[in-house]
């Protein structure tokens, strides 16, 4: 369709846009954390909100984004959930819930999933957070601060090595 077409250039404009106005402030010790994930992938939850937990995060201070195909027939609860309805057809955001997120700032970011996709980039990169991390397969170092090369579905490998990096990064 014509306007997936459109909404696609208008995604990639603004990631374009957005990677060069980021400007990375002085990386603390988090006190709060979102999640990007693939709900068609990624099904349970329990092990961000442990990460959070491990971390010193209080679970008011976690927000889990999930990108799932239609928001209508997803069974994902929990999570903000974002698809390609999210985008007009002119450009621009439509969910005001998804707007209001991306004015919050957060201390740290996990991008969990491992497939390319415009629409997650896009919110990567909208949502103002001091450190973002990602797996290795998303390999757009401007698009993240740090990569983790683990299995996707190896939650405690991907969370010690996150741990040892954020000890290193805020000493």
């Amino acid at each position: 369709m014509i306007f997936n077409g459109i909404k696609r250039r208008w995604l990639r404009k603004e990631i374009k846009k957005l990677q060069n106005l980021q400007d990375r402030p002085l990386i603390k010790w988090p006190e709060s954390l979102v999640v990007i994930f693939n709900g068609e992938q990624t099904v349970d939850f329990e092990p961000f909100y442990k990460w959070a937990k491990e971390l010193g995060i209080k679970k008011e201070s976690v927000v889990l984004v999930a990108y799932v195909r239609d928001k209508n027939k997803s069974t994902v609860q929990g999570a903000h959930l974002v698809d390609r309805k999210l985008i007009k057809w002119s450009g621009g955001i439509t969910d005001d819930e998804i707007k209001e997120l991306i004015k919050r700032p957060f201390d740290l970011q996990v991008n969990y999933y491992d497939t390319q996709n415009d629409l997650l980039d896009f919110i990567s990169l909208a949502l103002p957070s001091r450190l973002k991390v990602a797996y290795r397969v998303l390999s757009d170092e401007s698009l993240f601060d740090l990569s983790i090369d683990v299995p996707l579905n190896d939650y405690s490998a991907f969370f010690k090595e996150l741990q040892k990096y954020l000890k290193i990064l805020t000493q």
